[in-house]
């Protein structure tokens, strides 16, 4: 399987980008072809400046993104939540490579096409507050499964936070055996 791990925490000292890592040599240990972006390390603006349009000067790196998740089969996503979502690179990431014609068609009847189906996801969340908070309906984990991977016909098979970071209750062993939780759920 050709997984591709998106590392979205700006972070690269982070707790997430070192689950992300975890997660890609155990997937390179079992066997899968892999590719890493990892947004702490990639020079890109992240701002979409014109909306969809005009394109920006630069669209070297979306073109790129977008040929990797073409290939990929699975797509694994790492990223903190701060203020109920993802940490803005993650988020111009998003604006700037599941783009119109790319991720998907609006059509004038009001309906729209999904162009990336056949692929599935994992999202793999750390956030202060509680982790069950970012499951119910509206919130992070539950906009990231339907309204941004699933508008593009991805299907998200799991979707994972670790809450209460740097709380009483957050442990190395914590910490540990949720990133072997995120790695287990590769076969």
């Amino acid at each position: 399987m050709k997984i591709l791990v998106i590392q979205g925490h700006p972070d690269n000292e982070s707790f997430t980008h070192a689950n992300a890592m975890n997660y890609l040599k155990h997937a390179q240990a079992l066997g899968h072809e892999t590719e890493l972006i990892d947004l702490s390390d990639t020079e890109f603006d992240p701002v979409l400046r014109f909306g969809y349009r005009q394109h920006m000067e630069d669209e070297s790196f979306p073109k790129k993104a977008q040929a990797l998740i073409k290939e990929a089969d699975h797509i694994a996503f790492f990223f903190p939540i701060w203020w109920s979502s993802e940490p803005s690179i993650l988020k111009g990431f998003i604006d700037r490579v599941l783009t119109p014609h790319f991720g998907y068609i609006y059509h004038p009847n009001g309906k729209n096409e999904k162009l990336l189906t056949g692929k599935t996801a994992a999202v793999f969340t750390t956030s202060h507050g509680p982790g069950f908070f970012y499951k119910m309906i509206g919130n992070t984990l539950f906009r990231w499964k339907y309204l941004v991977l699933g508008f593009c016909g991805i299907k998200a098979k799991h979707c994972f936070d670790l809450g209460n970071m740097e709380d009483k209750k957050d442990t190395l062993e914590r910490r540990q055996a949720y990133m072997k939780k995120c790695a287990d759920t590769l076969k």
